[in-house]
């Protein structure tokens, strides 16, 4: 992919290192005991014109990519903002709850997390806080997100009190009754901070929610209940106990501009700070738009995944993608970005997988956003990341493996 700040000298060598990381992710993941994918056949690469010479013994099918260890692999989906109250609300009730997420949902499926921000409380009642947008959507809606196939939300937003903590409170209660966990928000300070947690064939997975997004009243203090604001010293403690108890760590930030495609500073020292305290891999949203991701120490950040199902008719917020990843606990094994049209002119608060055309333009621009991010490119053409792997888990011989 040709990003407009590349120079097209340095496509010889990454396509190299690309048909390296294929190597070390194929010994790799059949040294941890990998077998067929059940997480999603396509995870795949199109056979290349022409292999590097030293390559060509290895036949790296498709499978082999998509090859996920059943046993110590956590596969999550994750999406953007959620929104389904205003316009929305005419077609929940004519074609049902999980309208929305019904052409996408073959790709919220095969995974132990699927998750997304919950943008607006499922609330029936309650007095709207006095700001520009408030948002509500009625309770009998809850369930389309766990027909979906969705198992974790993050509460931390600027909207989830837009009804009061009455609303929150309603919210938690349609949440429980559907089985879908929670995080960022809670009626303490103490429940706000509280994680998810999930026991899966890759161990316990722990996942936490933030919002770094005003209304200021809207966090969580000593004495009222609300959001989980990440005070960094509480925030850095908090990471450091709960990275003992767990073998996966989930983070998610309600952060950065609206409609800015670039992280923040402070986003990027958050991002780190979390990895830095045991994140396997961190999750934003709040601009509606897509920006960059990152690797940093082989874990995977996604700085904004923009809008997923937002009741709004934007003509900025048209693009969005999944993001789909399998991680190890040495770090990210690989992930691929799935483009969607939001656009709801054209999809009517029915997120469609994207065209060829939309894909294209849609990973190409994140590719570029990504590179300025690590100087490097990590997404090719395909919309595939494939993570480093530490020496420790590369011990099959590689002549034998490439002879066979």
């Amino acid at each position: 992919m040709n990003g407009s700040s590349k120079s097209g000298a340095r496509k010889p060598f990454i396509r190299q290192l690309f048909f390296e990381q294929i190597l070390v992710l194929f010994v790799s993941l059949n040294t941890v005991g990998c077998q067929k994918s059940r997480f999603e056949a396509d995870l795949s690469v199109p056979e290349p014109e022409a292999f590097p010479r030293r390559f060509q013994v290895l036949k790296v099918e498709a499978h082999q990519l998509a090859a996920v260890p059943e046993a110590n692999c956590l596969r999550v989906v994750a999406g953007g903002d959620v929104m389904l109250g205003h316009w929305a609300l005419d077609y929940l009730e004519r074609e049902g709850a999980d309208y929305p997420f019904r052409a996408i949902k073959h790709l919220l499926s095969n995974a132990d997390i699927v998750f997304a921000n919950l943008e607006a409380p499922f609330a029936d009642s309650g007095r709207a806080y006095e700001k520009r947008f408030t948002f509500r959507v009625p309770t009998r809606y809850a369930n389309g997100l766990r027909q979906a196939g969705f198992n974790f939300l993050s509460l931390a937003n600027n909207h989830i009190l837009d009804f009061g903590l009455d609303g929150l409170r309603q919210t938690l209660a349609a949440l429980k009754q559907e089985q879908i966990q929670f995080a960022g928000a809670g009626l303490s300070r103490e429940a706000a901070w509280r994680p998810a947690v999930f026991d899966t064939q890759a161990g316990r997975v722990a996942g936490l929610a933030f919002s770094m997004t005003f209304p200021k009243e809207f966090w969580a203090t000593d004495s009222t209940g609300g959001t989980a604001y990440p005070y960094e010293e509480r925030f850095v403690h908090y990471l450091d106990s709960l990275d003992q108890e767990v073998d996966f760590l989930i983070v998610s930030f309600h952060w950065g501009a609206e409609k800015w495609e670039t992280p923040k500073d402070y986003q990027i020292y958050f991002a780190h700070l979390a990895i830095d305290h045991g994140a396997d891999l961190v999750i934003g949203h709040h601009p509606h738009v897509l920006q960059g991701f990152e690797l940093y120490k082989n874990r995977l950040i996604a700085y904004s995944l923009g809008n997923l199902a937002f009741a709004s008719y934007s003509s900025v917020a048209i693009h969005s993608a999944l993001l789909k990843a399998v991680l190890h606990r040495d770090g990210l094994l690989f992930a691929r970005i799935y483009p969607l049209n939001v656009d709801n002119v054209e999809v009517e608060f029915q997120p469609q997988p994207a065209d060829s055309i939309q894909t294209r333009t849609i990973l190409s621009k994140l590719d570029s956003l990504s590179f300025a991010l690590n100087g490097r490119d990590i997404i090719n053409n395909d919309g595939i990341i494939l993570g480093s792997f530490t020496p420790s888990l590369a011990t099959v011989n590689l002549k034998k493996t490439a002879d066979e």
